[in-house]
């Protein structure tokens, strides 16, 4: 084990069903020179030999260590757990089927003392699995200006987490920035264990309202593997209703700006979830909760209206193929 005084950066590895990519995750974070680096495996509950293979890779290296949720939690619960023992001064997430570059947490850790930031983002690079040599997109292009760095209060964080901001699936919330361990720990942070969707972005935001710092910086070396079957992308009406519970929450306690980007956002994850809502109940033929569904500001009502006709349309025109 590294010793306490020793570790710069506590890098968490929430592990579910990852077999054949944490082998490489874990040794992008130990390849990191100039950075004393832990690494904290957590397991949730697997039901494949994930697990065997954490220990397996805590057993190899000292700076490794392996836990296991025993029942599954989610990430949110999975990091809370490795928030509690770790001992870096910065913490970071690197999602399982993720990696980093030799170098990046010694850049950032770098750029974050330089900025004095509470959070340190890189923009990240996204990658298509079984070409991660291949094309790199990065998620926000940012900074737009030509700067070092692009500085982030909690209304233009919020903006950067609309659809409309930089395309979907490319919002803010999916950075995997330093952030400072001693903040965390001074006003009682962690992810809700609720959620399992957006949780970063509620993390942050929350940090924000709290006080922290937050700057992004041109890419340092992280890269995000996508996949059609990603977790991130399949998310139904419960996880979408937590989201916007946690959006609501921090709007009723904004004022200005800040309170009408929140509130946008609100409108926006309602609109995703009234209709998830909306298909649920038509599927179940439960009437009084298609009703419901209706039961919203007049902007969601009036998507969910203009996705029905939509949804009409395009039947239609399949019946009309199917019967030429």
């Amino acid at each position: 084990m590294v010793e306490t005084a020793m570790i710069d950066v506590s890098v968490i590895v929430a592990a579910y069903k990852c077999v054949p990519t944490l082998e490489r995750a874990v040794h992008s974070s130990l390849d990191q020179p100039g950075v004393a680096v832990e690494v904290i495996i957590v397991d949730d509950a697997s039901p494949d030999d994930t697990l065997d293979l954490a220990r397996k890779l805590a057993e190899a290296h000292d700076n490794v260590i392996a836990l296991t949720t025993g029942v599954n939690k989610g990430p949110s619960g999975a990091r809370n757990m490795a928030l509690e023992i770790a001992k870096g001064t910065y913490v970071t997430v690197l999602d399982s089927d993720d990696f980093m570059e030799p170098g990046r947490l010694a850049r950032m850790m770098e750029q974050a003392r330089a900025l004095q930031a509470t959070i340190l983002a890189d923009d990240l690079y996204k990658v298509i699995e079984g070409d991660e040599e291949g094309p790199r997109t990065r998620l926000l292009k940012l900074p737009k200006s030509g700067a070092d760095s692009f500085a982030v209060d909690l209304a233009e964080f919020t903006r950067g987490n609309m659809t409309s901001y930089n395309g979907a699936r490319g919002e803010m919330g999916f950075l995997k920035p330093l952030i400072l361990r001693e903040f965390l720990e001074e006003h009682g942070l962690r992810y809700h264990e609720d959620m399992r969707l957006g949780e970063d972005f509620a993390l942050y935001a929350e940090a924000l309202e709290a006080g922290a710092t937050f700057h992004i910086v041109p890419p340092g070396g992280y890269f995000a593997v996508v996949r059609p079957e990603s977790l991130s992308g399949s998310h139904g009406a419960k996880d979408l209703g937590a989201l916007a519970h946690r959006i609501g929450a921090l709007r009723d306690a904004a004022t200005g700006p800040t309170r009408d980007a929140l509130e946008a956002l609100w409108i926006d994850t309602m609109k995703r979830y009234s209709w998830a809502r909306l298909i649920d109940a038509v599927k179940a033929r439960n009437v009084a909760e298609i009703a419901s569904c209706f039961n919203a500001p007049p902007s969601v009502s009036i998507h969910l209206l203009s996705c029905l006709g939509e949804q009409f349309v395009l039947r239609t025109s399949r019946l009309l193929g199917r019967n030429a």
